[in-house]
């Protein structure tokens, strides 16, 4: 192979150097242009997944707007924005070139309210307070004794360590599809935690200590009920290490 001279290999890199600005020239101008050109005007901004937010406050949120230039917004500025609304888990906001915007949006559901006086604040799994409204929701299970002190819409309850006894008994019981199958739960004293099933079982659960080992427990006491047909009123597991049933007065003559 021909080694090259001084002077040609000066001449290669005045090329080199020659095309490189000349890209970058090219590139400005083409952004330039993109900036000024009608071509790339947002005229459509699309929200998916939203169901409990309106897509107007969505869209006020991610001050995105109807006529700005695609490469003047910021999608991540947008998306901090929105992920501030208490009902976004998750928010991704894609440019549809030449002139669509869509916002993705995956919503926190509730799992579980808690009595406030006279509301009712609607918690979703990962304790944050997605609203707080009026009337009882005849779905979500009902909580009693679980003060939400000064926390407000968005804000999250499960950040005190010392309701952690509290805490593990509804994610594990969410766990075990148990939460579901709540229709009542007193905690207004956590030495004595009873709560009333939607069968109408009422289950005296005692304290909140071992709490996955008690509910793992009820799970398998529920489901032999259901398989035996048994019918009860009562789970005592405030009493020892061994639960009692107590069957329904027409079972026990």
């Amino acid at each position: 192979m021909k080694k090259l001279s001084r002077v040609e290999k000066k001449m290669r890199r005045r090329r080199f150097l020659f095309r490189l600005l000349l890209l970058m020239a090219l590139i400005v101008t083409m952004f330039v242009l993109a900036l000024n050109t009608d071509f790339f005007i947002i005229d459509n901004i699309k929200v998916l997944g939203s169901n409990k937010t309106s897509k107007d406050i969505i869209i006020s949120a991610s001050s995105i707007t109807i006529g700005e230039n695609q490469f003047k917004i910021s999608t991540s500025d947008g998306e901090k924005n929105i992920d501030k609304i208490p009902y976004v888990k998750e928010v991704k906001i894609k440019r549809k070139f030449p002139k669509g915007i869509i916002i993705e949006i995956i919503e926190r559901k509730e799992l579980f309210q808690i009595k406030e006086l006279s509301s009712f604040a609607l918690i979703d799994i990962d304790g944050y307070i997605l609203d707080i409204v009026s009337t009882e929701n005849h779905i979500l299970p009902l909580i009693n004794g679980y003060d939400i002190g000064d926390n407000k819409v968005g804000d999250n309850i499960f950040s005190e360590e010392e309701n952690k006894g509290i805490i593990d008994f509804i994610l594990e019981g969410n766990n075990l599809s148990l939460l579901g199958k709540m229709k009542s739960i007193d905690l207004v004293d956590t030495n004595n935690v009873n709560f009333l099933l939607n069968e109408s079982i009422i289950v005296a659960f005692g304290t909140l200590d071992d709490v996955k080992y008690k509910l793992n427990l009820l799970n398998e006491i529920l489901k032999d009920i259901e398989k035996k047909q048994i019918s009860c009123k009562m789970i005592l597991m405030n009493k020892g290490d061994n639960p009692i049933i107590v069957l329904n007065d027409s079972e026990e003559g």
